[in-house]
Formats: C-alpha cells, structure tokens, sequence
C-alpha cells in the first residue's frame, strides 16, 4: 500500500492497480491539486474543499463515489462509512462528517475527515478493532491536538498519519504530544500489512 498527501485534505492510497482518492478538493476550493484517476472516491463532508469528485475523474476513469455512511464494496475493497459531528464551513454542522473505514491490501484504514469531536458512538467504536492506520485531521474546527491525540492514543493504530486543518502550530502541538517534535514530512508512505504489524504507535508526516 503506498499513501500520498496530494494537496488540502486529499490523501491518494493506491494498492495494486486500485486507486482511492480521500476528500479531493474541488475546483472552486481554495486547494489546488493536479487532477488524478481514481476507482473510488470518499467524500466526508459536502463542502469544496473536500468534496472534488472531478479532481479524481481523470484518464478515462469514471470513480465510484461514495459520500456517506454505509456498507460498500468495491472490487477487493470494502468500506464502511459512519456518520459522526463535524463544525467545518457554514453548512456542514446540519450534514455532519462521514468518517470511513477501508479495508485492502490486507490492511484496515481509518479516515477521520473533518471529524470534530472525539466522543465517538459505541456503535463506531465497536468497529475500530485492528486499525492499522488512522488519517486524523488537526484543529480548524475539527480535532485540537490534545484530542486528536488522546484519540487516536484510544485507538491504538499501527500508524498514525495527520494532517493539518488549522495552522501548522496546531500540527506542531500535536506531533509534541505524540513525543515526536523533530519528525520530517515524507512524500509518501510504502508499508506492506506484515511490516504494518510490528509497528505501533509510529507517526508519519506526509508533505
């Protein structure tokens, strides 16, 4: 599994010859990404700078698009899409946030979206067993660092990959809180499920 951040809040995982594209922002958000293909498409929150399903329509690929909570499956992917609060943008606190769990390449990805508030339902928590990688989006109205970290510390994933929402002192805050203030951002992350399972905890930075 290789995982990209390729601008705003959009992250690419590809596995194989599959392509998933998370929160792609659109063309009217202020986030400007270089158009990609992708075979299926998240969308948290109906706003542009998440919701750019266009941005991943690319090189005669037609996505499937998936923009709330259910049970879905995909080829070899399956994804699970929960309904949760989210206070981003002036319309999104009436819609919420949809946070996803994917399954491939024999690893299960948490995407949190723009999540804002820490206090999931029993019901989701019941589903977060064996989270190998957790996406966590960093304040501007979504999680502070305090409580992305006391999060994801109560998930106890392999990986943790967040990104920044706010500014980049909130991200600063959060990486101090995981112990891992002097981390560099990387271009990508390669890990294979057997690798994935001896690490714990380990924090990963995405340019």
């Amino acid at each position: 599994m290789v995982i990209q951040k390729v601008g705003g809040f959009c992250f690419k995982i590809s596995a194989g010859d599959t392509t998933i594209a998370i929160n792609p922002p659109s063309s009217k958000s202020k986030h400007k990404v270089s158009k990609f293909g992708a075979d299926i498409v998240l969308v948290s929150i109906p706003e542009t700078d998440w919701n750019g399903v266009e941005t991943a329509t690319h090189n005669n690929k037609e996505p499937f698009v998936i923009s709330g909570p259910g049970a879905y499956e995909v080829g070899s992917v399956l994804v699970s899409g929960f309904a949760t609060e989210s206070g981003y943008g002036d319309v999104v606190s009436e819609v919420g946030n949809t946070i996803y769990i994917i399954e491939m390449d024999g690893i299960r990805v948490l995407a949190l979206g723009a999540l804002a508030s820490p206090k999931l339902s029993s019901d989701v928590r019941s589903e977060l067993d064996d989270i190998g990688i957790v996406l966590v989006p960093i304040d501007g109205s979504t999680l502070d660092p305090k409580e992305a970290h006391e999060l994801v510390t109560s998930i106890e994933p392999n990986v943790v990959i967040p990104y920044a929402v706010g500014g980049e002192k909130d991200m600063l805050a959060f990486l101090k809180a995981e112990g891992q203030s002097a981390l560099k951002p990387v271009d990508k992350f390669t890990v294979r499920a057997k690798e994935l399972a001896t690490m714990d905890g380990d924090v990963v930075v995405l340019a």
